[in-house]
């Protein structure tokens, strides 16, 4: 498709009237670049990214800073030193309160008055970039990803993210593929789906791709840009050195992914669905996780089984008698049947991926079943579509041996 400057006019009067828009923004930068307008592209880029940082818009003031590096701009790397000094606290990053500055946009030259729109957008740059970049908010939020870290740290990790422009519908992440990197939404928003179901949205300033990274696991969810989107890729391995220097920077991640996976599991599986918020969250809170190798053991035929399990992310497999009579992914619940019925239990389970299980011990599972009853039914479900299932199973086998 072919830009012409009727589409920076276009963008130029999209950004008069939203200043507060920061797509509006990106948007006319863009198209200055497109349009061979170097130095303003820069400049744009450049206002973007300082609004953003004293805005709490980390991730997007990253990113322009990034882009900027890419243009051989030095206002990259002063911005990205900006982010650094404002955010790499190298420990625990409390929201902090900025200085009031005014809110209100100052009044801009009339539409029109340029008949160029590079000299028009020029023009709104300068007049509304002084606003931005002195506009700001309240209460400032920390940055997860990077208030973890030490200043070289930060500047490190930072020094190896890509800035992706994704257009709308696009995959970003899809099921099954191995994990290679984190992804953290500079702008824009993205779908978060496994199979037909929906498990959520993520908005500009979270990141995702956690789950698969902390755990060892292939991604569990297919991921999709809804509109166009702009994200910074973060190499796995990138992301390893610095959490093995920082391990403060390993707790944030596991934080998130642990949260995630529980969020992503009461959406999924059968056991948490029937449950309301209240007794959903106290269950959840009684389980450990645990993530096992490809090949781990997890429940033994003929043992005791003292917990019950839930698969978060990972493949698992039901072998009985030298065969696999079912495989168990994301949600699945087992071990169920020797926990309520006290039986040894009548098959293994392995991983045979790497897999991140929760498991339930059976002292806390029997105190929060006399508490929450439903969770009872929905397990005492389990069990007998279980143990139906494994009779056709065992019979099934028994027909083919005769």
């Amino acid at each position: 498709m072919t830009v012409t400057s009727v589409d920076l006019a276009r963008a130029n009067q999209r950004l008069r009237l939203h200043p507060h828009d920061y797509g509006a923004w990106l948007e006319v930068a863009a198209l200055l670049g497109i349009l061979g307008s170097t130095e303003d592209t820069e400049l744009a880029f450049g206002t973007i990214g300082e609004g953003a940082r004293i805005g709490g818009r980390v991730a997007l003031a990253v990113a322009c800073g990034r882009h900027l590096v890419e243009l051989d701009s030095l206002r990259g790397s002063e911005l990205i030193d900006h982010v650094v000094e404002t955010y790499a606290t190298g420990g625990p990053h409390f929201a902090f309160t900025a200085p009031p500055a005014p809110d209100d946009p100052p009044d801009v030259v009339p539409a029109g008055v340029h008949k160029d729109p590079i000299i028009e957008a020029r023009a709104l740059i300068d007049k509304l970039g002084a606003w931005l970049t002195a506009r700001q908010v309240p209460t400032v939020p920390p940055a997860p990803l990077l208030s973890a870290l030490s200043k070289p740290g930060a500047r490190a990790l930072i020094g190896v993210m890509t800035a992706r422009a994704v257009p709308s519908g696009q995959v970003i992440i899809e099921i099954g593929e191995p994990a290679t990197a984190l992804y953290w939404i500079a702008h824009g928003t993205v779908t978060i789906a496994r199979g037909e179901a929906t498990l959520g949205e993520l908005h500009s300033g979270a990141f995702f791709g956690e789950i698969a990274l902390v755990g060892g696991t292939k991604r569990t969810a297919r991921v999709t840009a809804q509109g166009d989107v702009w994200i910074l890729e973060v190499p796995a391995r990138a992301l390893e050195t610095a959490a093995t220097k920082h391990p403060k920077l390993a707790e944030v991640l596991a934080h998130h992914a642990r949260a995630r996976l529980l969020a992503n599991l009461t959406r999924t599986s059968e056991l948490f669905r029937a449950l309301d918020d209240e007794d959903r969250e106290a269950l959840l809170a009684k389980f450990a996780t645990q993530m096992v190798e490809a090949g781990t053991t997890f429940i033994h035929e003929g043992t005791i089984n003292e917990h019950l399990w839930v698969v978060v992310s990972g493949r698992c497999e039901v072998h009985a008698a030298g065969a696999a009579l079912a495989e168990l992914g994301p949600g699945a619940a087992v071990g169920e049947i020797s926990l309520v019925s006290g039986a040894l239990a009548v098959a293994d389970v392995v991983a045979v991926e790497p897999a991140v299980l929760l498991r339930l011990s059976k002292h806390d599972f029997q105190v929060i079943a006399k508490k929450h009853p439903k969770l009872l039914e929905e397990v005492e479900k389990l069990v007998v579509a279980r143990e139906t299932a494994n009779r056709a199973l065992f019979q099934d086998a028994s027909d083919l041996i005769v």
